[in-house]
């Protein structure tokens, strides 16, 4: 099969980022013919790793040395600017991305499409070649998108082959909204080993890991580490990853003299390695689309421990038994559930164990032979067996 999946940024920290670097190495590993379109580009290198055979293709590239070449409003494609929300079209970056990524799919393709945001779904809808197998991978609640997001949703997501979530929760809401208008599963992401670093559990550290904006909630979990160290002046706390509060972070590190016991750590390429040096996995997050480092963390053998946000973490822990969940933004709750989980060993032991039955669920060959059966399934209903065009 040729299977193509387009992303924001695939050189960025990030659980979409993640998701699709370990879905296209499982693919290409059993020999399918992948691409990753990233409409955006900043560094040399991305942060993941991925399979060498797997080609990830710059569609905006603006890194300082790139060649940008001139721009000049006079002379935009404005065409495009009334089929999308007005917000798409409002900044130069944006309108960017997308007249490269109009660009990029006007080029001959074959076979399946895989699409992992709003804004890149309704341009693929307009601009794609519809004899293409177009799969919506959907990594956002059907709560978040509102207003004319959600009546351009609306009416372009019927046109695709098949939308999938990653949880049932979502897979629900999605059903109710669609019904019949377009094919639905639910196929959660995958872990890309489960052959990983694990840890045992002697280190005195709490880790917490993802894209550093708001929605994560770091600075609540500082704000709870806080009220941790206060009895456990010797346990730290780990923060892995970057993003726009990166500096917010780090400043709020410093003004509550913290630096001893926090540490904002950057982003890692070894991440299972990272994980694997803590005992505690703390997750802060307002919301979730999936959980994917929290998944990460049970395979490395964490105990855990995270906020009840809707929907990946109540899908995927259940409570007492390989995670603990506390009442989403309760600061206090978070401070106590780590403080407990510091305090008493067996539990924590306890929560390692489930968590590892948990994290075994989700390995790389049983999803990636979810994907298979329905590109198959997809492809077959087009009158097609191997991604290739009529």
């Amino acid at each position: 099969m040729k299977i193509t999946f387009l992303v924001l940024n695939g050189y960025a920290m990030g659980g979409t980022i993640r998701t699709v670097f370990n879905q296209a190495n499982a693919l290409v590993a059993r020999g399918h013919d992948v691409e990753i379109g990233s409409l955006h580009r900043r560094r040399d290198t991305p942060v993941f790793p991925l399979d060498e055979r797997v080609r990830l293709v710059p569609i905006v590239d603006v890194r300082p040395d790139a060649p940008r070449g001139p721009y000049d409003p006079e002379d935009e494609d404005t065409s495009w600017h009334p089929y999308f929300p007005a917000g798409v079209s409002r900044e130069e970056e944006s309108r960017r991305r997308v007249s490269g990524l109009i660009n990029y799919l006007r080029e001959p393709r074959e076979g399946i499409l895989v699409t992992t945001r709003p804004t890149i779904n309704l341009v693929v809808e307009r601009y794609a070649d519809p004899a293409l197998v177009r799969v919506i991978q959907e990594h956002a609640h059907l709560s978040t998108h509102k207003g004319e997001w959600r009546e351009a949703i609306d009416r372009a997501y019927p046109s695709f082959d098949a939308l999938v979530t990653l949880t049932e929760d979502d897979f629900a809401l999605y059903s109710e909204a669609f019904g019949d208008s377009v094919r639905l599963a639910r196929i959660p992401n995958a872990l890309h080993s489960l052959d990983v670093p694990r840890s045992d559990q002697s280190r005195k550290v709490v880790v917490a890991g993802g894209r550093m904006d708001k929605n994560k909630g770091f600075h609540l979990l500082i704000q709870a580490f806080e009220k941790v160290v206060e009895r456990h002046p010797d346990w730290t706390l780990r923060i892995i990853g970057d993003g726009p509060e990166e500096e917010r972070l780090r400043t709020m590190v410093l003004k509550r003299h913290l630096y001893n016991h926090v540490y904002v750590m950057g982003p890692s390429q070894q991440l299972d390695h990272e994980l694997a040096k803590a005992s505690i996995f703390a997750m802060s997050s307002r919301s979730e689309g999936f959980g994917m480092v929290l998944l990460e963390a049970l395979n490395c053998g964490l105990a855990v421990v995270s906020f009840d946000c809707p929907v990946g973490p109540r899908e995927i822990l259940t409570n007492e038994v390989d995670g603990l969940l506390v009442p989403t933004g309760d600061v206090a709750a978070l401070a106590e559930g780590i403080t407990r989980l510091i305090e008493d060993e067996p539990l924590r032991q306890k929560l390692r164990m489930g968590g590892l039955e948990t994290a075994a669920r989700y390995g790389p060959e049983s999803i990636t032979d979810q994907w298979e059966r329905l590109f198959t399934e997809l492809l077959a209903a087009k009158g097609r067996t191997d991604g290739s065009p009529e």
